[in-house]
Parts: structure tokens; C-alpha cells; sequence
């Protein structure tokens, strides 16, 4: 007579059995749902905006934007965003986004003095919402969605990383034929947004590229650039200022006036390739030295020098909370120079009332805590002369927005010095995607542009270079000569500048 198994085992047997059938089918029913958030995200993620948001909340869909959302976090670290005190010249090109539009724009509006108070309320409501899935996802499964979709790999499908490295599309010497066309797909968009947005008005009468036209030699445009922009800063007598009562508190002659002239000067950028340049003994044997924002020396003094002259200072690092810059020593140093977007065709009184960032309340309240503090503002009107030679200048339109920093400071010391270097405006061999020598965030916009149109005005500078293809190769070096060493006048050219 065979064994009979008893009932209570062939119950084990059977629920065992039924058991590991469920969980096959849980595991294929994972796999299926995973594989269709996937699709969902990727159709989603930067063609319809409300959808991707209720599905995966506003964090997942800035990921699979162009990277500067992560500015924040970076720069922020645990403690949560503030997005509207990021430094756009931090991160040269780079403007954090508005979480509300597939494509980075400017994260605030214009500040103006009737506003201030709004910016409270402004904070608590700007909170990150969540999605509808996100909420039951769990957190390693929704962070390897954002990490597989949302644009973080090193290699993005954009292409940007083919510009740097050995093989890379800028090569070993930057080609000033440069064009949007040469970007990767990630970063050309982001351009053509830029090119396409207007937020400060320009209504530009010449023509938008000069495709047409002949390419100007590098004399011609050192010519066109001493004669078309005129290097101004803030004075009393300038109205609205005039008649306020914290006039008193300008400089009573413009910034070229009280300062230099100098034999040499020395254009410090804030690239990152700049670290381990072991450039610092020689930027810092220049008669004077600028710097730019909340670029730091300490610490980095083998690579960047220890000399500072002069600091260029955006309006939004003034107003920034974590800069510091009423107290910080950083701002304590040299003279600084601060600038703030104005519309393109207002005058100072319409300016003074629709600044970007408060600049005025920020530089009345610097002056009473250092009064002896040489503080100068520059002319809203040179961004845009500057802006206008370079649009002039480039083959297709450019983005609506002022130069940088970098080349607005450039012109300053070329109004100022017999002999100006450059330090990595153009890439060296050092090309990297770091965007700044004191910190760990990379991106190619920090070299190509974004906001700023930095690729048209390294265009223009190589152009203007005076000195070897080498000197940029090696050291990240660029010559230009000063303003004061060339004649311009019909029939002659600028002569080549002395080396320093």
C-alpha cells in the first residue's frame, strides 16, 4: 500500500506553490509598471509640463531639464532652495530655471522698490509640489527614474561632453567661427530660448548677424570697440540722483578718472580651469588685478594669485543672502565695481525704479557700514553698447541678455591699462566642465553660454587677441592691448601691444 501524504503537507505544498506563483507575477507586474512610468516619463517630461508635474512632481521634470536646476542644490546643499538669490555670473551662462517652464528662463521678475515687501510671501508660496505617482513610488525606485531620465548622466544625449577632451569639438585652440549650430542638442535649445526671449526689451536698429558682411580683422574691432563703448560710472550729478539724499554717497568722478593708469592688468576668470594652473605667481605680477563676484583667493592662491585690485560685482551676488556681501571680507578688498541689468532703451530714472536686483538699497547699506570703501556702479548703458558689438559681429542673432561679467570687466581694464591679459575666457588645454575653480558643479554651459552670450563674446575675443594661439593653448592666456596704445583714426591701425 503507497504513502499517502497527509492533508496539512499538502496544504504547505500547495500554498507554497500559490505563493511563489503571486510573487512571479508581482515581480512581472513591477517590471510592466516600471517599464511604463519610463515611457510615461520620457514622452512627458519636456512636452507637456502639467502632466509630467501631477504624474512626478516638479523635482523629477527640472532633472530632465538642462542641469542648471541643480544649481540650487549645490549651492544650497541640505538646507532647501531659494531660487531667487542664485548668482547667474556663479555659474557663468547659467540661470537657474522657472520650475514652471520646460526651458530655463529667469527665476525671478524684475525687482522694483514698490516689490521688496512681496518677497516674503513670495518664499512660502514657492513650494516644490509632488506628483500623484510619486507619492506611492518609493524613493529608490523614483530616484532611479530621475537619474536614468533626468539628464544626469555624464554622456547626456545632448552631446555637450563631446566638446572637451582630447577629441573634443572645441579642439586645442577655440575657433572664433563658433556658432549655436556647434552645440549639442541640450545646449542649443537652451540658446535658442534665450534668443527668442526679450525680457529686457532690446530693439535693436542694426542688423541681427552679419552673415552678409565682411568678418572685421582684430584691429578693426579693437577700433569699433574703443569708439562705440564708452566705459561710465554713476556720479552724483546724473539724474535721478541727483536729487536724493544719499547722493552724497557716489564717487564724485567716474571710475576712470580716479583710477590707473596701469602698465598691465590681469583678468582673473572664475573657470574651473583654472585649478591646478599654477598660475598665481603671474597673475599677481600684473600692476593690477580683477576678479569677478564671490570668486575667492584664499586658499587657491598657487592657481588664481593673491592680488586684488578691483572686483566686478553682479547686482543679484549684492542682494544674495548666503554671499554675504555686507559683511564678508571677500567684498572688503579693492575696489569694487557693481552693474545691474536695465531695459535696453530706458533712461537712469527708469532704471533706477526697475532694477533687476535691489543694487541701490544694497549699495546705500554697504556704504554706511564701510564708508571708505571705494564703491562705484556702472552706467547701465555699457552692457548694452558692449551687447551691440557683439551682435554686430556675429553671424546669427544672440541672446537678448547683457555680456558677462568676464567681458565687461575686460573693457573696464582696457579703459585703464596699456596691456590686459586674459586668464581662461578661453579654454586652455585645462578645458574642463567644471564651471568654477572653487566649487564642484559641472556643466558646458559654464564655457558655451546660456543666459549670457558667451560663445559669441569668446568669438569676439579671440578675434581681438594679440598674442600667440600658443599662450591660449598653455596658460589660458589672451592679450589685448589698451585703449590708450592705438590710434584709430582713418588709415591707421592698432599697434601690437608690448609683452609684459
Amino acid at each position: 500500500m503507497g504513502y499517502k501524504a497527509p492533508a496539512a503537507a499538502m496544504d504547505r505544498v500547495s500554498f507554497l506553490w500559490r505563493l511563489r506563483r503571486r510573487a512571479r507575477r508581482g515581480a512581472l507586474c513591477m517590471v510592466l509598471f516600471c517599464m511604463t512610468m519610463a515611457v510615461l516619463y520620457t514622452l512627458c517630461a519636456e512636452n507637456s509640463v502639467p502632466v509630467t508635474d501631477a504624474i512626478f512632481g516638479v523635482r523629477a521634470r527640472t532633472r530632465a531639464q538642462p542641469r542648471t536646476h541643480s544649481i540650487i542644490k549645490v549651492l544650497h546643499g541640505a538646507a532647501g532652495p531659494k531660487p531667487i538669490y542664485i548668482d547667474p555670473q556663479k555659474l557663468p551662462g547659467v540661470i537657474p530655471g522657472d520650475p514652471q517652464k520646460p526651458i530655463p528662463v529667469l527665476s525671478s521678475s524684475n525687482y522694483t522698490m514698490e516689490s521688496s515687501r512681496k518677497d516674503l510671501r513670495f518664499k512660502s508660496k514657492n513650494r516644490e509640489s509632488h506628483g500623484l505617482f510619486s507619492r506611492f513610488m518609493p524613493r529608490p525606485l523614483r530616484r532611479a527614474l530621475e537619474i536614468i531620465f533626468g539628464g544626469r548622466r555624464s554622456g547626456n544625449s545632448g552631446g555637450d561632453a563631446e566638446f572637451f577632451g582630447p577629441n573634443g569639438a572645441l579642439g586645442e585652440i577655440w575657433d572664433d567661427n563658433m556658432s549655436s549650430t556647434m552645440l549639442g542638442k541640450r545646449l542649443r535649445k537652451v540658446v535658442q530660448n534665450y534668443q527668442a526671449m526679450n525680457k529686457y526689451g532690446v530693439q535693436y536698429s542694426g542688423s541681427e548677424g552679419a552673415a552678409g558682411r565682411p568678418k572685421l580683422s582684430g584691429p578693426e574691432l579693437l577700433c569699433q570697440l574703443k569708439q562705440m563703448v564708452q566705459v561710465m560710472t554713476i556720479t552724483p550729478d546724473m539724474e535721478p540722483f541727483s536729487g536724493l539724499s544719499w547722493a552724497s554717497q557716489l564717487p564724485p568722478r567716474p571710475l576712470t578718472a580716479d583710477v590707473g593708469p596701469f602698465k598691465n592688468c590681469a583678468v582673473v576668470s572664475s573657470a574651473g580651469s583654472l585649478k591646478s594652473s599654477g598660475l598665481g605667481k603671474e597673475i599677481d605680477s600684473h600692476d593690477a588685478v580683477v576678479r569677478f563676484n564671490a570668486a575667492p583667493t584664499a586658499g587657491f592662491e598657487k592657481d588664481v594669485g593673491s592680488k586684488t585690485t578691483m572686483r566686478l560685482i553682479n547686482s543679484q551676488v549684492m542682494a544674495a543672502e548666503d554671499h554675504h556681501f555686507l559683511s564678508s571680507s571677500l567684498y572688503s578688498s579693492g575696489i569694487l565695481v557693481g552693474w545691474d541689468p536695465a531695459p535696453y532703451s530706458s533712461d537712469l530714472n527708469e532704471w533706477y525704479n526697475k532694477t533687476d536686483y535691489p543694487i541701490f538699497k544694497q549699495y546705500q547699506r554697504y556704504r554706511r557700514l564701510h564708508p571708505q570703501q571705494p564703491f562705484y556702479i556702472l552706467h547701465p548703458r555699457v552692457e548694452w553698447q558692449l551687447w551691440e558689438r557683439i551682435q554686430d559681429n556675429m553671424a546669427e542673432p544672440i541672446q537678448k541678455n547683457p555680456p558677462s561679467s568676464g567681458l565687461m570687466g575686460t573693457v573696464i581694464m582696457m579703459s585703464l591699462c596699456e596691456v590686459v591679459h586674459m586668464y581662461e575666457f578661453l579654454p586652455s588645454r585645462r578645458k574642463t566642465e567644471l564651471c568654477h575653480y572653487y566649487q564642484r558643479f559641472s556643466d558646458a554651459a559654464c564655457t558655451l553660454g546660456a543666459y549670457h552670450p558667451l560663445l559669441y563674446e569668446k568669438n569676439l575675443v579671440k578675434r581681438m587677441n594679440q598674442g600667440l594661439d600658443r599662450d591660449i593653448y598653455t596658460y589660458g592666456r589672451v592679450t589685448l592691448p589698451g585703449f590708450s596704445t592705438f590710434n584709430c583714426t582713418p588709415g591707421s591701425t592698432p599697434s601690437p601691444p608690448s609683452k609684459a
